[in-house]
């Protein structure tokens, strides 16, 4: 009995996965549109953030990884579906992702994503973006 439980949960779980990860077969490259991170100094009252350059990056999955290559370096992510909570609105067909302090959600249908870059031991690695993506 408890080996069929084990055996079905296994196969929802496999059927749920199953279209986020046939998407990430593909190579895709991605571009920032906004990317904003925290000063060291208080900014005077009324004063926005100054923008950071917008980066383009490639993402591949493979291996049950997902590699992030930018700028001649991989980085190498550990992805899951996102599944969204009662009260949530995450994508229906999204992944998230982390490395270390590296967080990305990737919406799948829309081909968006959002990264956040949260260090605790350095405050002005502190980092938001977002952006889009296609596939090659």
């Amino acid at each position: 009995m408890i080996a069929h439980r084990v055996a079905l949960a296994g196969t929802v779980l496999m059927l749920g996965i199953a279209p986020a990860a046939s998407q990430l077969r593909r190579p895709m490259t991605c571009t920032e549109e906004a990317s904003v991170g925290l000063d060291a100094v208080p900014l005077p009252e009324g004063a926005k953030p100054q923008p950071q350059r917008a980066r383009t990056f490639s993402l591949v999955s493979s291996g049950g990884l997902l590699t992030v290559i930018s700028a001649g370096r991989s980085d190498y992510y550990e992805c899951q579906v996102a599944s969204p909570r009662l009260n949530e609105r995450t994508p229906r067909n999204a992944i998230k992702c982390q490395n270390g302090v590296y967080f990305l959600l990737i919406d799948l249908n829309k081909l968006n994503f959002v990264e956040a870059q949260l260090n605790p031991e350095d405050r002005t690695e502190i980092k938001m973006s977002y952006g889009s993506c296609r596939n090659l």
